[in-house]
Formats: structure tokens, C-alpha cells, sequence
């Protein structure tokens, strides 16, 4: 045996293979995280129409059907869905509205192999709805193995 400080290949093999499986645990729960925050930026979007549409409503005695006519969603009435700059790329339309009640939705495809992340609000509720909670979940498996 010699004197030589340093580490062997089984060692460095042992803290590569804990690393990886340190990474695997790691890595989906942190992009989970940022899908929940972005999903979080979508549901403050549908929190602003749903002021918007009751403010539409005070001057006009119905809600709006398209989205576009809503103050921060550029107060204009031409297209129905909108890009919101605050909505982490979620489409943010409504669904339905007449002069008693609305709902509005957030819709965004995260993954090809999830479904479409929908979340709804309506002017009779306080809460929003995710009507697709599986479709934020990454998948460490899924993108490996497919």
C-alpha cells in the first residue's frame, strides 16, 4: 500500500450514484414547484376578471362575454382568449357569461404527456377549481422512459 492521499473509483462511484439519486428526488420536486407558482400566477389572473366583471357589471348591468372587454385584459372587445403578461402563459377566456353569473378559465398544455391544466372561476364562487390537477405533475419516469 502507498501513502498517496486522494479517492478511488469506488468511492467517487458511490458519491456519483448518491448524488443521482439525491437529484432525482430533488430536481421534479423543485420544477412541481415552480408549476404550482406559475398555476398560483393563473388563479391571481382569474382573481383580476373576476373584479373586472363586476365592475363590467356596474356599468353595464350584465358581465362581459368576451374577456378583452375587461379593463386589465386590454379593454378593447375584439378576441375572446388573452395572453395575460401576469398569467405564466396560461390563456385566460371566458367560459360562460350572461347578466347573473360568468366563469372564467385558465387553460395551458405544461407537458405532452399530461392533459390540459384548466382552472376555473365563477362569479358565485370564492374558490377557483382545478379541474386537472395531474396536469402540473412532472414525472422524472415519464420523461426518461418515454
Amino acid at each position: 500500500m502507498s501513502d498517496k492521499a486522494g479517492f478511488s473509483l469506488v468511492e467517487l462511484m458511490i458519491i456519483v450514484a448518491i448524488t443521482a439519486i439525491l437529484a432525482s428526488v430533488a430536481v421534479p420536486a423543485y420544477i412541481n414547484y415552480v408549476n404550482r407558482t406559475k398555476q398560483g400566477e393563473a388563479i391571481v389572473a382569474l382573481m383580476t376578471a373576476k373584479m373586472d366583471q363586476e365592475v363590467f357589471w356596474a356599468d353595464a348591468y350584465r358581465y362581459a362575454a368576451t374577456i378583452t372587454c375587461l379593463q386589465s385584459f386590454g379593454n378593447t372587445c375584439g378576441a375572446n382568449a388573452y395572453m395575460h403578461p401576469d398569467a405564466a402563459g396560461y390563456k385566460i377566456f371566458i367560459q360562460s357569461a350572461d347578466s347573473n353569473n360568468f366563469t372564467v378559465m385558465a387553460e395551458k398544455k405544461i407537458y405532452a404527456y399530461a392533459g390540459t391544466d384548466r382552472i376555473t372561476l365563477s362569479g358565485t364562487s370564492q374558490n377557483p377549481s382545478v379541474l386537472n390537477p395531474g396536469a402540473i405533475g412532472y414525472s422524472l419516469f415519464k420523461w426518461l422512459f418515454d
